[in-house]
C-alpha cells in the first residue's frame, strides 16, 4: 500500500498501518479494522445525521460522494458522504479508490479474526457470505466517480419494505461528477456508464 500523508486536519483520528480508519469501517474487538467493510449503525447514523463516513464531523457546504456506476442506476449511494478535503485524502489512501487493486477482496473466504469467542467479537460468528459478497468476490475493479455537490441538497433515501438506502443522486441537480478511478468495466457498467452520461475510463 503506498504511503499517503495524513492531512493536519486528520491527526488525531484513529489509525492502522499508516492509513485512518474511515469512521464506518467494522472493527474487531482489539480495535483492528477490517477494511472494505461497514458498521451498519454507523452508516445509520452517518447518513441521519449529515456527518462525514472518514472523521464523523458533521458535513456543511459541499460535500462528495464516492459512487460506482451501478449507484447511478439505482439513484443513490448507500454510503455516507465526506468533507471535500477527507475525499481527497480516501481518493489517494484507499487503493482501490486509488486504482491500486485490479479486483475486488473475495469475501467468500474465512477472515481474520481477532478471537474465538463468538460473544466477544462478530468475527466469532460463523457466518455465511452474503449473496452480494458471492456475487461480487474477485471480481474485476469497478470504475469510481466522486460526485461533489452542496448539503442544500441532501436527500436520504428510505423505502417501506427495506428502510434507510442511502443519499439520493436525483436530487443531486448542481452536481459535479468525475471520474477517480478506471477500474475495469464489465459491460453491464459500460451501459450504465453511457446511460447516466458518466465520464468514460480512458476518456472515450
Amino acid at each position: 500500500m503506498a504511503n499517503v500523508a495524513i492531512p493536519i486536519h486528520l491527526a488525531n483520528a484513529p489509525a492502522h498501518n499508516g492509513m485512518v480508519i474511515p469512521y464506518i469501517s467494522l472493527r474487531h474487538a482489539d480495535g483492528t479494522p477490517e477494511l472494505g467493510r461497514v458498521e451498519p449503525a454507523r452508516v445509520t447514523e452517518c447518513l441521519t445525521g449529515q456527518l462525514c463516513q472518514l472523521c464523523s464531523r458533521r458535513l456543511d457546504g459541499a460535500a462528495v460522494l464516492m459512487a460506482r456506476p451501478q449507484d447511478f442506476g439505482h439513484g443513490y449511494v448507500s454510503e455516507p458522504a465526506q468533507h471535500p478535503e477527507c475525499a481527497a485524502y480516501a481518493i489517494k489512501a484507499c487503493p482501490m479508490l486509488a486504482g491500486r487493486l485490479p479486483r475486488l477482496r473475495d469475501r467468500t473466504r474465512p477472515q481474520r479474526r481477532c478471537c474465538s469467542r463468538a460473544d466477544f467479537c462478530w468475527c466469532g460468528l460463523d457466518e455465511p457470505p452474503s449473496v452480494d459478497a458471492i456475487i461480487r468476490s474477485g471480481r474485476a475493479a469497478t470504475p469510481w466517480y466522486s460526485v461533489r455537490f452542496h448539503m442544500d441538497e441532501y436527500e436520504v433515501v428510505e423505502s417501506a419494505r427495506k428502510g434507510l438506502r442511502g443519499i439520493s443522486l436525483h436530487a443531486l441537480t448542481r452536481r459535479k461528477v468525475r471520474l477517480v478511478s478506471w477500474g475495469n468495466p464489465d459491460v453491464y457498467e459500460l451501459g450504465r456508464i453511457v446511460m447516466n452520461g458518466l465520464p468514460l475510463p480512458g476518456g472515450g
